[in-house]
């Protein structure tokens, strides 16, 4: 493994900080390539959004891997390479440069070989980034992107940019000059790239609409507690295969789908100074206000009160 400054210990003592900030878990990094991020924006505390940035010393040739979230990939050479990625059956050869990114759904079974030594943006985007863009384009949460390999999208590639200067800058923006970017990428990806879906991503759902139709459950049903058994019967499938079905689908479990929800719709609430804290609590499904704070503190990695006074 190549020598990195970025460290196993520390991406583990970032997690237990914030897993809404850790869009991507340790061993999902860990099995993206043979090297660690030298680079990251966990410190960013962005919502929604993680960006890595690699250095390879050599040639590349993953195991094959499958991404908990949709990842966008930008490579960065001294001179165009040849890469290729397999998923499924199916194996794409082009040249790799710097006007290039790769859009690589989560879900999908992928290996992927460079000749060339170089360095990568990773932007990782959690499913709740992509949910009310989703449901506002197409009245349903679940986002469904075709994967893409080498392509020239100077948009992608720009805001791609934008979020690798900002992580990498010594003088950050506020916290909401990320996010913005990440949902303009996501809307951009969203409006792009969401085409018939990808015959792999078919077979992970034979049930579909299924497990829509449970996503839009849990939106409708925020501030209440939907069980497992709820969730399941709503899908119509048993509860072992809905929550299986459920995990490979959006990368988590329904329960921790339900709760990151919660949070992100109670960052948003906490904008308003008219809203208690007990209320917004109440608005996410708390009725005890410490129970609240417990769990907003474990996500976000501070409390409401203490987020509440952080400026945007």
């Amino acid at each position: 493994m190549n020598r990195v400054v970025y460290h196993r210990s520390e991406i583990a003592m970032s997690e237990q900080r914030s897993s809404l900030v850790r869009v991507m878990s340790e061993d999902a990094i860990l099995a993206i390539c043979p090297t660690l991020p030298y680079l990251t924006s966990f410190k960013r505390n962005w919502a929604g959004l993680e960006v890595h940035r690699y250095k390879y010393a050599e040639a590349i040739d993953t195991k094959e891997f499958k991404l908990p979230q949709l990842a966008i990939f930008l490579p960065h050479v001294n001179r165009p390479c040849k890469g290729r990625q397999r998923i499924g059956d199916s194996t794409v050869t082009r040249e790799l440069n710097n006007n290039v990114v790769t859009i690589a759904p989560a879900g999908l079974s992928r290996r992927v070989w460079r000749d060339k030594p170089g360095e990568m943006t990773a932007i990782f985007l959690d499913a709740l980034v992509f949910s009310e863009i989703a449901r506002v384009e197409s009245g349903q949460h679940y986002p469904e992107i075709t994967p893409q390999f080498a392509i020239v999208d100077p948009l992608i590639r720009s805001i791609g940019m934008m979020l690798d200067e900002e992580m990498r800058s010594t003088n950050p923006k506020p916290l909401s000059y990320g996010e913005t970017l990440a949902a303009a990428l996501a809307s951009h990806v969203f409006s792009n790239y969401a085409k018939p879906v990808y015959r792999e991503m078919r077979s992970l759902g034979r049930n579909w609409t299924q497990l829509q139709r449970s996503i839009e459950h849990i939106h409708d049903n925020i501030d209440k507690h939907p069980s497992l058994d709820e969730l399941a019967s709503v899908a119509s499938m048993s509860k072992f295969h809905f929550a299986k079905s459920f995990r490979e689908a959006m990368g988590i479990a329904p329960h921790q789908y339900l709760v990151r929800l919660r949070i992100e719709k109670a960052r948003k609430l906490l904008a308003d100074p008219a809203l208690s804290l007990a209320e917004v609590a109440r608005r996410v499904g708390y009725s005890d206000i410490g129970q609240f704070g417990a769990q907003f503190r474990k996500i976000a990695g501070i409390s409401p009160k203490q987020y509440r006074r952080t400026p945007e």
